[in-house]
């Protein structure tokens, strides 16, 4: 089901038969957009879960350029499902489902190979990229051996379509990537959880470990996998980490509980 959720377009999908109490809030990555979540987005309805992606790049005008402005579209997305969320996001997205944890309607916050605060990362910079990050305009998503990187852990089948399918980055947010401004979230008492290959070039482990420290976040590593971990060889692993965190975390506030069939009735004395 498509939708408006506060500025930004959301797709919400139902599993059959729900499994947990609250839904998942998804944030792509910088230069992908709704449709490159829709693996990850199947494999957590068959397990059960309620999941709304936000098409978290298509800033409308007025908002404050950068992560601060990507956290408050967020936040008001999740103000309008008038619901308590799980907040999960990749690389960018990562970051802002962290902050997000901020939030009293967050329960939890997991990021998939985030971005890094004082890391230039390899995403954002091609020459090209450095010049714009100056003058303010959209960044070009990645291309050569960086584009490569990018999708390596994909399926093959599904790599032409997920690069013809990347779009320009917000300038706000890939000015704040290329000069490593980003800051990372206090920590927030809430449970915080970070998956990352241990062969990702935009997420390095030793600089992921130290934002897993800063933020409070437990830290799980992938061997051999690098930053595609929304799809491919690297999503069931990637899931079934977060999925047992969560419910190790949350607990039964987390599980959708039935209520039990009533007892039944005591069979009359006088019969």
């Amino acid at each position: 089901m498509n939708k408006v959720l506060g500025r930004l377009p959301a797709t919400i999908t139902r599993p059959a038969t729900p499994k947990f109490a609250r839904p998942l809030v998804l944030c792509p990555e910088l230069f992908t957009m709704i449709s490159h979540l829709s693996l990850l987005v199947g494999y957590l309805v068959s397990l059960g879960w309620e999941v709304c992606a936000l098409d978290l790049h298509a800033a409308p005008r007025g908002v404050p350029p950068g992560l601060a402005g990507l956290v408050e579209l967020a936040g008001e997305a999740i103000t309008a499902l008038d619901r308590e969320v799980v907040a999960l996001g990749h690389g960018v997205g990562g970051l802002v489902a962290l902050h997000l944890t901020a939030r009293p309607d967050v329960a939890a916050g997991v990021a998939l190979a985030p971005a890094l605060p004082g890391f230039r990362s390899p995403l954002c910079l091609s020459l090209r990229n450095r010049l714009v990050a100056r003058l303010g305009g959209a960044l070009r998503p990645p291309a050569g051996r960086t584009l490569f990187e990018l999708v390596a852990d994909a399926d093959q089948f599904q790599r032409e379509t997920i690069i013809r399918a990347l779009r320009p980055a917000p300038g706000g947010v890939g000015r704040e990537v290329a000069r490593g401004a980003l800051t990372a979230p206090p920590a927030s008492g809430k449970p915080r959880l970070i998956v990352c290959g241990d062969s990702d070039i935009f997420a390095p482990l030793d600089r992921v470990r130290g934002l897993a420290a800063a933020t409070g976040a437990e830290l799980a590593t992938l061997p051999g996998r690098g930053h595609w971990l929304i799809g491919g060889r690297s999503l069931e692993r990637a899931v079934n980490t977060t999925q047992r965190f969560l419910v190790k975390a949350l607990g039964r506030e987390l599980l959708l509980l039935y209520p039990e069939d009533p007892p039944d009735p005591e069979p009359d004395a006088q019969a």
